[in-house]
């Protein structure tokens, strides 16, 4: 029986080094911005916003992201937390929209607009973590997304 366990653990550190190997030429996901955003849900209690974030992954092997976290910000104030509908499989060497979902109380956030009325620009800000790995091999890694969004009429 220990023999079996030996050989079971030898097997996967193996795996995991010949894996962890493979990937030393691991490159960054290029951010190139929020493609598309979609109202799901809206209600008095609570509204859905499907925000559509574009990357670029410049390896040439595809990934996933399996677990995503977010805080939105507009011009640093909290508005609601984010997550993503489903795991994401990412293409080799290809442009990529990843979904995120933000969850948001409709009421603060059209008080947040009506003190803003004025302004031409506004500070969308994400923050938090996701998930993203290969073959049930995942990282956690750290995002933060700022971007000046333009809402002049």
């Amino acid at each position: 029986m220990y023999k079996t366990i030996f050989q079971t653990a030898l097997l996967f550190v193996a795996f995991v080094v010949l894996q962890s190997g493979g990937c030393n030429n691991v490159k960054e996901l290029e951010y190139r911005g929020i493609s598309k955003t979609t109202l799901q849900t809206l209600n008095l209690s609570n509204a859905e916003l499907l925000i559509g974030l574009d990357y670029f992954n410049p390896n040439n092997f595809g990934l996933d992201i399996k677990e995503t976290n977010l805080s939105v910000y507009l011009n640093d104030k909290f508005i609601a937390l984010a997550d993503q509908p489903s795991k994401t499989q990412i293409p080799k060497s290809a442009l990529f929209t990843f979904p995120v979902v933000a969850r948001f109380d409709p009421i603060k956030v059209l008080g947040f607009a009506f003190a803003n009325i004025f302004s031409k620009k506004v500070k969308l800000t994400l923050q938090g973590s996701a998930k993203i790995g290969k073959q049930g091999v995942y990282l956690k890694v750290p995002l933060n997304i700022t971007e000046n969004i333009d809402i002049s009429l």
